[in-house]
């Protein structure tokens, strides 16, 4: 027995299972202790601007079409050979009022024809020698002092036109400012109108109210613009195929674009003043009539009244509070009560303010920060807007 009891195979395996047994209460003892990371990814990082009262003069923007004027076809009083015609009497050519324009030779006598106003030739239906009958149509004219635009407008937006200053309107006469420029030209010049009145019958398919405005100077002759740019001209060489070498003059300045008769414009007409108004941009505006609060970490989804919208710009009258953060991003699947966290708050300047700072006093941008350091990708730029 007492072998036994010294015998090394004997206590060899009670030996190991003690050790084992040992290390393992000492290991669990001493286990590590696991910190749970904060869950940054809790709500969905959205851009906020607040509401602020304003009181705008809004704009209302339409397009139209220029037409002329003043417009005369130009007959013979009596039948006789057409025995001169004046240079201008020729398709684009302009003309001054009372200028001489044609003759046509009666027996012995001869009868002139002289132009009935500044205007510019549409076209010409006579030439010299040709012997014509009374009341022949030799020529139509358009005059160039002034053109009409005719104006497409929504029924609905005739109430935000503003209050005509001339107190002899009357029903369909007004006397509003307007801006007209060519449409798709950026270099185009404006061209101040008045708007005059407003035909009494709509448009046959998009059933919009015409407005009449008035261009005074549309083909800008009064500006004397070509002598100017032939002042400051200076010759420039061509070789031709020949090597031959063509000069002519390239004008400094850029001549200035007319009003083309039968051209679209784009007009704008300064509008009526909006009171008490909170101004949101465009995509803020949610299934035409509700926006999205950021109300303390959660989405409200509300109702708003609108009082007008603009290409860019919708103007709210009611369902807002003045503080009240809107959220500008799009937000998959939003409803009441998804929780969210806010990115920043874009101010006027187009500068952001922080958003919600996390513990320990890290703020969401620091973050942003030096996770793209680890990532080695540029810093994310904090006052751009996400779309």
């Amino acid at each position: 027995m007492l072998k036994k009891l010294f015998n090394l195979k004997f206590w060899l395996p009670v030996l190991i299972l003690s050790l084992g047994t040992g290390l393992t209460m000492t290991l669990l003892k001493n286990k590590p202790i696991v910190r749970k990371k904060e869950n940054f990814k809790r709500g969905t990082l959205v851009d906020v601007i607040v509401a602020a009262n304003s009181s705008p003069k809004i704009e209302v923007r339409t397009h139209g079409r220029v037409r002329e004027a003043k417009k005369v076809v130009l007959s013979a009083r009596i039948g006789g050979e057409v025995i001169w015609i004046s240079p201008n009497l020729r398709e684009g050519r302009f003309f001054k009022k009372d200028e001489p324009l044609l003759k046509i030779g009666i027996r012995q006598s001869k009868s002139n024809l002289k132009a009935p106003f500044n205007g510019v030739v549409k076209t010409k239906h006579v030439d010299l020698g040709q012997f014509v009958n009374s009341g022949a149509q030799l020529a139509t004219l358009l005059g160039s002092d002034q053109a009409e635009i005719v104006i497409d407008l929504p029924m609905g937006r005739m109430g935000w036109l503003p209050q005509s200053n001339n107190s002899n309107d009357q029903g369909n006469q007004y006397h509003i400012p307007a801006i007209v420029s060519l449409t798709g030209i950026n270099s185009a010049p404006s061209h101040k109108a008045i708007i005059k009145r407003h035909l009494l019958e709509l448009t046959p398919r998009g059933m919009m109210v015409q407005l009449i405005a008035e261009v005074d100077d549309p083909f800008q002759m009064k500006n004397n613009y070509r002598s100017k740019n032939l002042q400051n001209s200076e010759p420039t060489s061509l070789t031709g195929k020949n090597n031959d070498k063509l000069e002519f003059s390239a004008n400094r300045q850029v001549i200035k674009i007319p009003l083309f008769l039968g051209a679209f414009v784009d007009v704008v007409i300064p509008g009526r003043q909006l009171e008490n108004v909170v101004r949101i941009p465009a995509q803020a505006l949610r299934d035409r009539d509700t926006v999205w609060i950021a109300s303390e970490e959660e989405i409200q989804v509300r109702t708003v009244k609108i009082a007008h919208i603009d290409f860019d710009d919708v103007y709210l009258s009611g369902g807002i509070r003045i503080g009240e953060k809107i959220i500008t991003s799009p937000v998959k699947g939003a409803a009441n009560g998804m929780k969210v966290q806010l990115a920043g708050i874009k101010k006027k300047d187009g500068n952001r303010k922080l958003g919600k700072k996390l513990k320990g006093g890290k703020s969401l941008e620091s973050m942003s920060k030096r996770r793209a350091k680890k990532q080695n990708s540029p810093e994310p730029n904090s006052s751009r807007e996400r779309l």
